[in-house]
C-alpha cells in the first residue's frame, strides 16, 4: 500500500485522532492503525476521502514525492516496495509491451532434464508438484498455462499433492529464481528483451487483478488507477442500465405494438448505443493503463528477480532448501 499522508491532513486542519475515528465510524484505536496504513480497503478509503472532503489520490503521498526502493547491489525479497512510474518499466498483459516476461508466455519455452515445457509457468507448476511424475507429465502436456495453473494450483483436486514447504522461508521464491536463470541461459530472445530494460525496476503490473496477498506478493498495483477505472466501469453499467430502463419504459408506453421489422430497428439502434458505450469504455481504460500512472505498490517479487537476473547477466543466486523431483531427477 502506498504511504499515507492522512495523519499530515489532521495535524494542517486540527482534528484529532478521536474526532477522526467518529467520522469514518470506527474506534480511536482502529483509527490509528488506519492512519497508519493497516486494515486499509477501498471501501475505507473512500470513506476517509468523503469526510475529508479529498479526491482519493490525495490520502496519499505524490508520485513526485516517493522516491523508488531500488538497489541493484540489494534487492529485498518479502518486503513491500512503493515505486514512482518514471523508474520503472511494467509488463501486464500477454500481446502488450514486454507481456514476454509473463510466466505465461510460450515466447521462451524451458527445457530441464531434457523435457521441454511450453512456458516456465509450466516448469513452475510441475516443481511444485514435486516427486508425481504422473502429474508432472500432465502438467508438461498441458496446453494454457493460465488453465494449467487454474486446475494444478488453484482448485482444491491436486492441493494434497503441492510440495509441503512450499511457502517456507520464500521456497517458492527460490524457485521461481531457478526456472528463470534456465530461461535466460536457454533463450537469447529473452536476454534480449531483458536488455532493453536496463537502467529500469522491472514491475509486473497486477492493477486490475483482485487485490489479495498473492498478487501483491508477485506483483504490484496501482491503486489510485485502479479505482479510477472502477468508477469509470461503474459509471458506463449505470448508464446502460438507465438506457435499457428508458427504451422498456418507452416500448410499454406505446399506444400500438411496433411491427416486427421496426422492433428489430428499434433493438438494433439500443444495441448499438450500448456497444458504442462499452467501446468508449474500452479505449478509456487502455489509454488510463498506459499513460495514467501513480504509484505501484506491492512486493514485487516477479519484477524483482527479472531485475535481479538482468543485471547480474544471469547470475542470480538462489537455494532450493528442499530437494525437488522432476520426473526422478533431482533439481539442485
Amino acid at each position: 500500500m502506498r504511504e499515507l499522508r492522512v495523519k499530515e491532513i489532521l495535524n494542517q486542519r486540527g482534528i484529532s485522532v478521536s474526532e477522526f475515528a467518529k467520522m469514518i465510524g470506527v474506534t480511536r484505536e482502529h483509527c490509528y492503525s488506519i492512519i497508519k496504513g493497516a486494515n486499509l480497503s477501498q471501501k475505507r478509503m473512500e470513506k476517509m476521502a468523503q469526510v475529508l472532503n479529498l479526491p482519493l489520490s490525495a490520502l496519499f503521498v505524490q508520485p513526485q514525492q516517493v522516491e523508488s526502493q531500488y538497489n541493484p547491489y540489494e534487492i529485498v525479497y518479502d518486503r513491500t516496495e512503493h515505486y514512482n512510474p518514471n523508474d520503472i518499466i511494467t509488463f501486464c498483459k500477454l500481446s502488450e509491451p514486454f507481456g514476454e516476461f509473463s510466466n505465461m508466455h510460450t515466447a521462451f519455452p524451458v527445457e530441464c532434464f531434457g523435457y521441454k515445457f511450453k512456458t516456465s509457468e509450466h516448469l513452475f507448476i510441475a516443481l511444485r508438484l514435486s516427486g508425481y511424475d504422473k502429474i508432472q507429465k500432465e502438467i508438461m502436456e498441458y496446453p494454457n498455462a493460465m488453465y494449467c495453473k487454474k486446475t494444478f494450483v488453484n482448485s482444491d483436486k491436486y492441493k494434497e499433492f503441492h510440495h509441503p514447504e512450499w511457502h517456507t522461508n520464500l521456497f517458492d521464491v527460490e524457485v521461481m529464481k531457478y526456472v528463470c536463470k534456465l530461461k535466460y541461459e536457454q533463450n537469447k530472445g529473452f536476454r534480449e528483451l531483458l536488455a532493453k530494460t536496463k537502467g529500469k525496476i522491472i514491475v509486473e503490473d497486477a492493477t486490475m487483478q483482485n487485490t489479495n496477498e498473492s498478487v501483491l506478493k508477485w506483483g504490484c498495483q496501482d491503486l489510485e488507477k485502479k479505482s479510477l477505472i472502477k468508477e469509470m466501469r461503474k459509471q458506463v453499467k449505470r448508464g446502460i442500465g438507465e438506457l435499457q430502463k428508458s427504451a422498456k419504459a418507452k416500448t410499454a408506453n406505446l399506444k400500438k405494438p411496433r411491427s416486427a421489422e421496426a422492433q428489430k430497428k428499434y433493438d438494433d439502434r439500443l444495441d448499438h448505443q450500448i456497444s458504442s458505450m462499452e467501446k468508449s469504455l474500452e479505449i478509456c481504460e487502455k489509454a488510463i493503463m498506459g499513460n495514467a500512472h501513480f504509484t505501484f505498490s506491492g512486493k514485487n517479487t516477479m519484477g524483482k528477480i527479472l531485475t535481479e537476473l538482468r543485471d547480474s547477466e544471469g547470475d542470480i543466486k538462489y537455494n532450493l532448501e528442499f530437494p525437488l523431483y522432476l520426473f526422478g531427477g533431482i533439481v539442485n
